[in-house]
C-alpha cells in the first residue's frame, strides 16, 4: 500500500513538473511576441511625431 502512494506522489511532482515548465513556455513566448509588439508601435509612433 505503501508503494503505491509513492508512486502516486511522483507521478502527481512529475505532471507539476511538466504543468510548470508548459507555463513557463508559454509565458516566455507571450513576453517576446509582446515586447516585439510594443517595440514595432513604439517605432511607428517616433516615425509619425518626427513627420510633423
Amino acid at each position: 500500500m505503501k508503494y503505491q502512494r509513492g508512486v502516486t506522489s511522483i507521478e502527481y511532482a512529475l505532471l507539476a513538473t511538466l504543468i510548470a515548465v508548459a507555463i513557463i513556455v508559454g509565458v516566455g513566448a507571450t513576453g517576446e511576441a509582446n515586447a516585439q509588439s510594443w517595440s514595432n508601435w513604439t517605432a511607428k509612433v517616433i516615425a509619425a511625431v518626427k513627420g510633423h
